[in-house]
């Protein structure tokens, strides 16, 4: 019996001793990080140099943004002055022969639908330009015309507006989007071009033409608008001149406002004469009185242009129109 205890004793000992063994055994096989974890590390409180890092990183970023945006927009002013530049001045050295804004003394110049304008505020031109020297213009503007729809098949015209910087070929396409942002020679181009509503008819037949060209910071394209809200300026530069294979068409402007995409000012077919006459009085109500001191008569066999860019002003919608009537067409 005392035996059967001693054993059972020194069994309970020896089975201690395993057991210890065993859990030495189990601690070596255990890494340093397994048997006393890392505390976690404490992240130190932002410093207020590093805020100021980060902000000076995030302004100069901004900086250089700004500055690539500039230098894209000169690049692209350079490129559209090297384009249309050079095409003015060709085109400038044959209109220089004559202008063809004078008429001979015994010529009607308004026409018969513009006749009633109010007190005239420019000086009666007594003398014109010659029948030879109109002749000899408009062979050559229309084989200028006929040399730039070689290159571009989209050519349908030129204007030119005395007084302002508007003086660009007119092209004309299958949608209002291309020439957005595309030269007359094809290349992509931040200004675009002067291009006519896709609807309307490249004859300039249509009762209302609209032309559209961007509000360039540059003052390039039809920035130049805007001198028409000035009065003293529409008593000096009344008339548009869009040069053609038919000749040259002579509009008088009769209206200058500020409006929305939302107004119907680009409308250009309509059902009846009466309803196209009912559009222009009211395209004519619209302006600026203070500008336009004048009358005008409209009737449906008129012909008017409408040229379209935007205000640059908070609401995108935002447009400056122009409108004029044709009063001449020089052959």
């Amino acid at each position: 019996m005392k035996n059967s205890q001693n054993e059972e004793k020194n069994g309970t000992m020896n089975g201690g001793e395993k057991n210890d063994h065993i859990f030495m055994d189990s601690l070596t096989s255990l890494s340093t990080s397994e048997i006393a974890p890392k505390l976690p590390r404490k992240i130190p409180p932002i410093s207020s140099y590093m805020i100021k890092t980060v902000v000076m990183i995030v302004l100069i970023s901004i900086l250089l943004l700004c500055v690539s945006e500039v230098v894209t927009s000169m690049r692209g002013y350079k490129e559209a002055g090297d384009i249309y530049s050079n095409l003015s001045t060709n085109m400038g050295d044959i209109l220089l022969m004559t202008d063809p804004a004078v008429s001979k003394s015994n010529k009607n110049f308004h026409g018969g639908t513009t006749e009633i304008f109010g007190t005239p505020t420019i000086p009666e031109i007594d003398v014109g330009p010659s029948d030879n020297e109109v002749s000899e213009t408009l062979i050559l503007l229309r084989a200028k015309l006929k040399s730039l729809r070689e290159t571009n098949p989209d050519v349908i015209g030129w204007i030119s507006i005395p007084g302002t910087v508007i003086d660009y070929p007119i092209v004309q396409t299958e949608d209002n989007d291309y020439y957005l942002n595309h030269s007359i020679t094809g290349t992509y181009l931040k200004s675009g071009s002067i291009f006519a509503d896709y609807r309307n008819a490249s004859d300039w037949s249509d009762q209302n033409t609209v032309l559209y060209g961007h509000n360039m910071a540059s003052g390039e394209m039809f920035a130049q608008l805007a001198k028409f809200k000035s009065g003293s300026f529409f008593r000096a530069n009344r008339y548009i001149y869009i040069y053609t294979d038919e000749g040259i068409r002579v509009y008088t402007v009769f209206s200058a406002y500020e409006t929305s995409t939302y107004n119907p000012y680009t409308r250009m077919h309509f059902s009846s004469d009466n309803e196209f006459v009912e559009w222009a009085k009211k395209a004519y109500k619209s302006s600026l009185k203070a500008v336009y001191n004048y009358t005008f008569k409209f009737n449906g066999e008129d012909k008017i242009l409408t040229l379209s860019t935007c205000t640059n002003g908070f609401n995108d919608d935002g447009r400056l129109a122009v409108h004029a009537v044709l009063t001449e067409i020089r052959k």
